[in-house]
């Protein structure tokens, strides 16, 4: 799918328009809630009476988005609950999952929403990693597989619970047998940014290079997260748990805000507003054209099925398959600089 048809994307047909009236009693997720895609998001949801937690790393943050969504949607019988916790310190994480796990019997779906993206250089999390790689995916990664069991037993008893998602003139309608529940990966627009060889690896320390290029070391973690997005495809897919991987688009959103002030400017006056964002998200967490055929999908803005560059499907592949095995690398350093802290 060319860069072009990701920078001028048709109209959405898939928005907040398309669901039931009540996504009661589901439970959701967000990442990155307090602004932004992910606020719209969260008031898409909360707006069809769901139960949505907010994730972000400031409490009084939490606190202002959970008025003004209140305020947007005075008559939700949804809730809102306030999740603090720090991506980029994976020590905050798994106590914060633990929380959730502790409050709710289902989820119906995690959206790893929050993002760094260009900080200033030699910026790093809690535990010595760039801050980008930090947040983007080894934060978001730890969070799935802290929530992993809970997601796993909503899909398990989706048929009695939540329904199925079928496609009724481009609705969300109730029935029986639901693979609703889902996992969405932020991703970004791959043709362009990613350096030589996908993720720029160092063979020795079997890690992710850190490069002298902040925006190449954002576009790596992208790209992360859609190795991320296959990985647990391929591991829950069968627990009836769907993954995806979104583009969100060319957005204005709080994410920019590390970039120089006139490159900021001028995507203040390209970008769509946060809400075009959220149209990509809704689609990957609710679309019924989300099917388990199409688990592991790479979703392009505002809501539509995407092809991956072929570097990237290169780097998916064992080098015994013909590939460069780079995402089967970069999925166990993941697991391997994450599973100290599972709790």
């Amino acid at each position: 799918m060319s860069t072009l048809t990701q920078f001028c994307p048709p109209s959405p047909t898939f928005t907040p328009t398309s669901l039931p009236p009540s996504l009661s009693p589901r439970v959701y997720l967000i990442t990155g809630a307090t602004s932004g895609v992910g606020l719209s998001l969260a008031q898409m949801l909360y707006a069809r009476h769901a139960t949505v937690y907010l994730a972000a790393r400031s409490s009084s943050n939490i606190t202002a988005a959970i008025s003004s969504l209140r305020a947007a949607c005075p008559d939700s019988r949804g809730r809102l609950e306030a999740l603090p916790l720090d991506l980029s310190d994976l020590s905050t994480v798994a106590p914060a999952a633990r929380s959730v796990v502790e409050r709710e019997e289902r989820l119906d779906g995690l959206v790893l929403n929050a993002g760094v993206m260009v900080p200033a250089e030699g910026s790093k999390g809690a535990q010595g990693h760039e801050l980008q790689m930090a947040t983007n995916c080894l934060g978001g990664y730890l969070l799935l597989r802290c929530l992993e069991d809970l997601l796993i037993r909503t899909a398990a008893a989706a048929g009695d619970v939540t329904g199925t998602a079928s496609e009724v003139g481009g609705s969300v309608t109730e029935g029986s047998g639901s693979r609703s529940v889902r996992v969405v990966w932020l991703a970004s627009t791959l043709q362009i940014g990613l350096p030589k060889g996908v993720i720029a690896w160092d063979e020795e320390r079997t890690e992710p290079r850190v490069l002298k290029s902040q925006m190449e070391n954002y576009m790596m973690s992208k790209v992360g997260n859609v190795f991320l997005a296959q990985d647990t495809a391929r591991r829950l897919g069968s627990k009836g748990v769907l993954s995806v991987a979104v583009n969100p688009g060319f957005i204005k959103t709080e994410l920019q805000r590390h970039m120089p002030a006139p490159v900021s400017a001028a995507m203040g006056m390209l970008f769509k507003g946060p809400e075009y964002g959220a149209y990509s998200e809704l689609f990957g967490l609710l679309s019924p054209e989300v099917t388990p055929e199409r688990n592991g999908a790479f979703v392009i803005p505002w809501g539509r099925f995407g092809a991956l560059p072929e570097n990237v499907r290169a780097a998916m592949k064992t080098e015994g398959g013909g590939g460069t095995g780079v995402a089967g690398r970069f999925v166990e350093w993941c697991e391997r600089e994450t599973g100290a802290f599972l709790g």
